[in-house]
């Protein structure tokens, strides 16, 4: 065997690996490989596992990767997130195949489907190119199939009812694509379907309600994106008691059970064109608007939480949560009413399923129970029309021009009461002059020396003041504190003094330094 996967392997493959007749298993998946699909792996008669996925490889496989009428050794092939093109039928002669992963690469022409895949359990063909009708080999032959992803293609006409041969299928996913028709019942008779996605198809039609009370193991399906699917949800999806998250939106469902009339092509799984229409349970030209009864706005075995959450649209409403029943209410709901929006002597024997709004999520469109529970955000208002079937929230206008000039006066006058408040403790702080202001201008003038005159010649007044404290030093040692404050008063006096003289004073020639006299303090 040969296994140099997530590795920095580049270049591309080498003709001599078809030399290597006794080589298994050839895993180079998640390197820098370029080039194209050497032919000499064909060679490789003994190779039960290939794996090149996400290597870059182009171009197209090799006719003679399986050859025909030989018994191939090859068991699991995986060629995705590669960008490999043309048909992908060369597959079809691979006899033992059990895994095919051929996704997200560029093939087109028809899905790959061959009678000699009755060993197959998985096959990945989503993001590709493929084309046509689902093959008819695919649901004869693969009995065995668990797993089947054709998601993100560009297959068409309707899902057979043969399909419900697979019956060993776990997950299935069709969803973007262009199926049309009715859903065929027949994909909900899979007893461990786990996973089911037909989203972002042309589906049309009633859900099958008896089918879907099957669906025991079922943990995930999406309907989402299917404008042609009328009706009302169907009250036998109560009996999958292990449902994490079902997504119904962009549908045409309804809780009034309106639906589209519509009619299908004759085809080899409808033959009847009678019973390919939609049931009309109101006339064909009847609307949406009419008004649900408060048992019928949501299926039986569900309710409205107390929890609401703002939606991810552009709505502009929050909804509320919508969670699964307690079993004996679910029960008692479901045997109560009519059909088709009770179970009648079914609703007995719903499962004991506890789900919370977090744990079994219900994605349904508002418009299924015409916006019942839900209310506008903030700032938006309520508009109901249709009979009071449809909510719209409305952006609220502004407030008037009136209101919008007494506010800003207000604060501008707010804003002015601050400045001059500011502004005041400013004055206050600077005219009290605190201590590190004090420390801070004498330090400047420390800095700057003595008075010097601007040009030679000139004369500068100088002012010399001097005290003397007759025993300052026994009093300060005796009366400590009150000497502080003394000093204090003492020094303020000589500085205003100072200031005062300073400020009358003009230089005068032939003049001397004036002196301020001479003061003793005595206590």
């Amino acid at each position: 065997q040969i296994n140099l996967s997530n590795t920095w392997l580049t270049g591309s493959l080498p003709s001599w690996l078809g030399s290597l007749q006794r080589l298994e298993q050839l895993n180079m998946g998640q390197t820098w490989l370029q080039g194209t699909f050497p032919a000499a792996i064909g060679d490789l008669k003994q190779l039960r596992e290939l794996n090149l996925e996400a290597t870059g490889l182009a171009g197209v496989l090799p006719s003679n990767l399986c050859q025909e009428g030989a018994a191939s050794n090859l068991l699991q092939l995986s060629v995705r997130g590669n960008s490999l093109t043309g048909s992908a039928r060369v597959l079809e002669k691979c006899r033992n195949l059990v895994q095919l992963d051929v996704s997200s690469n560029e093939f087109t022409g028809q899905l790959p489907a061959s009678k000699y895949w009755g060993r197959l359990t998985t096959y990945h063909a989503n993001n590709n190119r493929f084309s046509g009708a689902l093959p008819r080999a695919l649901c004869l032959h693969a009995s065995l199939l668990r797993d089947l992803d054709i998601s993100n293609n560009q297959l068409s006409g309707n899902v057979p009812d043969r399909i419900g041969l697979l019956a060993s299928l776990e997950r299935l996913n069709l969803a973007s694509n262009q199926f049309t028709g009715p859903i065929t019942e027949n994909i909900f008779y899979f007893p461990g379907l786990r996973s089911l996605d037909l989203s972002n198809n042309g589906f049309v039609g009633t859900l099958p309600a008896y089918a879907m009370q099957f669906m025991y193991a079922l943990l995930a399906a999406d309907f989402s994106n299917n404008t042609g699917v009328t009706g009302i949800i169907p009250p036998q999806m109560g009996f999958s008691e292990h449902v994490q998250t079902v997504t119904m939106t962009g549908t045409s469902l309804s809780c009034s059970g309106i639906t589209r009339p519509y009619a299908v092509s004759v085809n080899a799984s409808c033959n009847d064109a009678a019973k390919c229409r939609t049931l009309q349970w109101v006339a064909a030209n009847a609307t949406a608007n009419e008004s649900c009864a408060g048992d019928q706005v949501l299926p039986c075995f569900l309710r409205f939480s107390g929890e609401s959450l703002p939606r991810d649209d552009a709505s502009n409403m929050r909804c509320k949560l919508i969670a699964r029943r307690a079993p004996e209410e679910a029960r008692a709901a479901c045997s109560a009413g009519q059909p088709p929006f009770s179970l009648e002597g079914e609703g007995a024997n719903l499962p004991d399923s506890r789900k919370t709004a977090s744990e079994q999520a219900w994605v349904i469109d508002p418009s299924y129970y015409q916006y019942r529970s839900c209310t506008c955000l903030l700032g938006f208002k309520e508009v109901w029309s249709k009979n009071g079937t449809k909510l719209t929230c409305a952006e609220q206008p502004s407030i008037d021009s009136r209101s919008t000039a007494i506010i800003a006066a207000v604060s501008a006058l707010a804003g002015f009461a601050v400045l001059a408040a500011l502004a005041v403790v400013g004055a206050l702080y600077l005219r009290t002059q605190p201590r590190w202001l004090r420390e801070r201008v004498m330090q400047v003038k420390r800095v700057q020396g003595a008075p010097r005159a601007a040009k030679p010649g000139d004369r500068v007044g100088v002012s010399v003041v001097v005290t003397d404290v007759v025993g300052f030093s026994a009093l300060t040692r005796q009366h400590p504190d009150a000497m502080i404050k003394a000093m204090g008063g003492h020094n303020n006096i000589l500085r205003k003094v100072s200031k005062h003289v300073h400020q009358e004073y003009r230089p005068a020639p032939q003049t001397s330094p004036a002196v301020i006299g001479t003061s003793q303090k005595r206590e």
